[in-house]
């Protein structure tokens, strides 16, 4: 892997806020005290400086960019790669030609997202942009959990020294005046800067475990590539339709799905996928959409006719060797004590 590539791995995770490879990722305006900004990087930090910058010896990862990803349409460059950033609104409906950061920049862009959330719930079709694999989703961490709190992964430091977290954040500290705000744990939701204010982002919309999950199934059928013809149990499509459900999957769980070729347990994950029986099926099903070991086995006991005591025995054993999991309950109170 060339250093223009480590250069763009390191700018995905600071735009979506997930850590793979560093601890923390620093972007770097144009004009701002870069020499604060490397006494305050580690060895397991990187830092993203604009073209022009020295590159003195430090124990963080350097890489130069240029341009800028601010507003729709700009554009950054590492290396050979140039990145576009596209409004959440806009990216349905323009030719993406490269890597794009696709961001929810406004209320208008919240709706949007909230209401493709709805739409994939209700009838399995998710939104193009998303699933193209030259998309990445800005922000994703804080779409997910606004209200999570977090050591700040990703600082951009503005011209005047003020930081940021994230891409569009609103200033939480400055790199020479209170450079001890980096290790102060804030709200996700805080990354999302001009967009919904945290207040907005959970009033209304999906619960944060469907949105979670909601994400994941893109994550699934990008990974999956050509998924023409296939179903997620959850999205448009439930292979026990008996109203008993009163759980949504946990987000890492496992997908099922409805393919050409049968039942398919795929885990994003591992990337691992293995076959399963119609039986098997939906034993999982039931299991991951029932906040109890009660409710899964009479609802097991009644889709495929056989004693409740082998139905429950059938659902513990697909948790031990399925990596599966009762589901949490969507009425809230008790899904702990449920699910032990």
């Amino acid at each position: 892997m060339d250093e223009a590539e480590i250069g763009a791995r390191a700018l995905r995770e600071f735009v979506t806020g997930e850590r793979s490879r560093y601890r923390r990722i620093f972007l770097v305006d144009p004009g701002a005290p870069t020499d604060a900004v490397l006494d305050a990087a580690g060895a397991q930090d990187a830092v993203l400086l604009p073209e022009g910058e020295r590159f003195p010896a430090v124990s963080a990862a350097l890489f130069r960019y240029s341009g800028r990803l601010d507003e729709s349409g700009d554009e950054m460059v590492l290396g050979d790669t140039t990145v576009e950033l596209q409004d959440y609104v806009a990216a349905a409906f323009v030719q993406l030609v490269g890597p794009t950061v696709v961001a929810v920049l406004d209320i208008p862009g919240w709706e949007a997202f909230l209401d493709d959330a709805r739409l994939a719930r209700r009838t399995g079709v998710f939104p193009s942009a998303l699933l193209d694999p030259r998309v990445v989703l800005a922000e994703r961490s804080a779409l997910e959990s606004p209200r999570a709190t977090e050591i700040p992964n990703a600082i951009r430091v503005r011209a005047d020294g003020a930081f940021t977290v994230g891409m569009r954040g609103e200033p939480v500290g400055h790199i020479m005046q209170t450079p001890d705000r980096l290790a102060e744990p804030v709200e996700r939701g805080v990354r999302l800067g001009g967009a919904p204010s945290i207040e907005e982002l959970t009033a209304s919309g999906p619960d944060r475990g469907e949105t979670a999950r909601y994400l994941r199934a893109i994550d699934l059928l990008r990974m999956l590539r050509n998924a023409n013809g296939v179903r997620v149990a959850g999205f448009g499509w439930s292979l026990i339709d008996d109203d008993g459900a009163d759980a949504e999957p946990l987000p890492s769980d496992p997908f099922l799905l409805d393919t050409a070729e049968g039942f398919v347990l795929a885990d994003v994950d591992s990337r691992g996928r293995r076959a399963l029986s119609r039986l098997t099926a939906v034993v999982v099903e039931a299991t991951q959409t029932s906040s109890g070991w009660d409710v899964a086995a009479e609802r097991v006991a009644r889709s495929l006719a056989i004693p409740e005591p082998d139905a429950g025995r059938l659902c513990r054993e697909a948790i031990g060797a399925l990596g599966i999991s009762l589901g949490a309950s969507t009425e809230g109170a008790g899904a702990e004590a449920a699910r032990r």
